[in-house]
């Protein structure tokens, strides 16, 4: 399939449930590939979890020309703790960026990333934190082509639970 330049990111809305299925369905097999693959019904529950207004991220979709949800990105409002001055209460952490690999190399994920930017200035957040595995330089190379720097005196933690 060659990928189109045309292409619209809106935040998620209910509607968009039975969209984010294919792509919720790639997306685990990229993450978790030694999984087994989720059943339609885990995946519609998920969906509906993921769309739920007490859920702390907003999902993001890129749509194609078509009217397929070809990428997303999960985002989070956060208020520093211990940070008081005003102008930096308000961050933004990307919890998922992730595009079909047939759209990758489009654009997509650039076009994602600066309506994600913008989202974020207008709720008047400082900044945007992510993660990103060490290995994957592709990755890296692209977010510090829009500006990101790796931070150096962070990593990430994980505790797991319920062999999770």
């Amino acid at each position: 399939m060659t990928p189109s330049k045309s292409f619209q990111v809106a935040w998620a809305k209910k509607d968009d449930a039975a969209s984010l299925v294919p792509l919720l369905t790639e997306l685990y097999k990229h993450d978790v590939p030694e999984a087994p693959q989720p059943t339609r019904d885990v995946v519609d529950r998920h969906v509906a979890l993921l769309l739920e207004p007490e859920t702390p991220h907003k999902l993001a979709i890129v749509w194609s020309e078509n009217a397929s949800a070809v990428g997303l990105a999960a985002v989070a409002r956060l208020v520093s703790i211990s940070d008081p001055r005003p102008d930096r209460w308000t961050q933004m952490e990307l919890k998922e960026l992730f595009v079909l690999p047939d759209y990758r190399s489009a654009g997509i994920g650039q076009a994602l990333m600066t309506w994600i930017e913008a989202e974020a200035r207008a709720a008047g957040a400082c900044r945007i934190d992510w993660h990103v595995k060490k290995d994957n330089a592709r990755g890296i190379a692209f977010y510090e082509r829009l500006g990101a720097m790796v931070v150096e005196n962070r990593m990430s933690m994980r505790k797991s639970l319920l062999n999770c």
